[in-house]
């Protein structure tokens, strides 16, 4: 798991322990008054793109695109 200022990215190699850590975090959410945004959210995604970087199951990638805008 990992938190940046307001975002939480929740990765797991398998999906019994992805919703597993999604049910603490909506615990521990709830235990101090916090909430989530519903439209930010998404779930069980294969893989996200985050600050220019692709996260998947194979680990975390630069964005090919940004690679490509540096390199000119």
């Amino acid at each position: 798991m990992l938190v940046f200022f307001d975002d939480i990215l929740n990765y797991n190699m398998s999906l019994s322990k992805h919703l597993g850590h999604i049910r603490v975090v909506f615990s521990t959410l709830c235990e101090h008054n916090l909430f989530l945004k519903h439209t930010k959210c998404s779930f069980a995604k294969r893989w996200v793109e985050y600050l220019g970087h692709f996260i998947s199951k194979d680990g975390v990638a630069m964005d090919p695109a940004k690679i490509v805008a540096m390199q000119s």
